[in-house]
């Protein structure tokens, strides 16, 4: 097997495990809907503890300071829905984050060890791990 079959093979697994955001997070919590803008959004890094979502252009559509619903804002838009549905407690909204990572970061021990089993020589694991990640359009903040 070569590293791009590896890679492809992941991509494969994590399409059919991969557990819906926010939707399988916030199940019986109440919400709040906010209209998202139907772009790819971006996090830079954050101003004055502020953090802002903007698109490619740079215009902010999101200011906050609270980590945590940047985070669920920016995982949240990851289809390009029109609006989110985001809790109004931020307790479960750093609840919904902090299980959506956990879920990811399993995606990614597992596939770390796979792949050192697979490709012993190999230092590639990073490059193929982001490689998997954007193909599926996902992000770990």
């Amino acid at each position: 097997m070569t590293e791009k079959e590896f890679a492809q093979i992941w991509i494969e697994k994590i399409k059919k495990e991969l557990k819906n955001f926010p939707g399988d997070f916030i199940s019986g919590i109440e919400c709040e809907v906010i209209p998202l803008p139907e772009k790819l959004l971006f996090m830079p890094p954050p101003f004055f503890n502020t953090y802002q979502i903007t698109d490619e252009s740079g215009e902010t559509y999101f200011s906050t300071d609270d980590h945590f619903k940047a985070k669920y804002i920016l995982y949240g838009n990851r289809g390009k829905p029109g609006e989110l549905k985001i809790p109004v407690r931020d307790l479960h909204i750093y609840e919904a984050v902090r299980d959506y990572e956990k879920h990811l970061d399993s995606f990614l021990k597992e596939m770390e060890k796979e792949f050192k089993h697979d490709f012993p020589a190999s230092k590639g694991f990073k490059r193929i791990s982001i490689q998997v990640f954007n193909s599926l359009n996902l992000t770990r903040q």
